[in-house]
């Protein structure tokens, strides 16, 4: 299970950083009339949002620490 949620982690971070804008279109890109498309501050913020959950993922897949801690 844990690798599984580290790759979905992993997946989401590569794809966050190659297509920072594919959540930007799909969140305002319908309400948009073409002409207009995110800026690059959202652009930039997307991808180190990406590389946080790229990291996160991977330490999920070396560490195996889902964040469960038994007292």
């Amino acid at each position: 299970m844990v690798v599984f949620i580290s790759l979905i982690f992993i997946i989401a971070g590569v794809m966050g950083w190659l297509f920072p804008s594919l959540s930007w279109h799909m969140k305002h890109g319908w309400a948009a009339d073409g002409n207009s498309g995110p800026s690059d501050n959202y652009i930039r913020f997307s991808r180190f949002g990406a590389v946080i959950v790229l990291g996160w993922g991977i330490y999920i897949l070396i560490t195996g620490d889902l964040g469960k801690h038994s007292s």
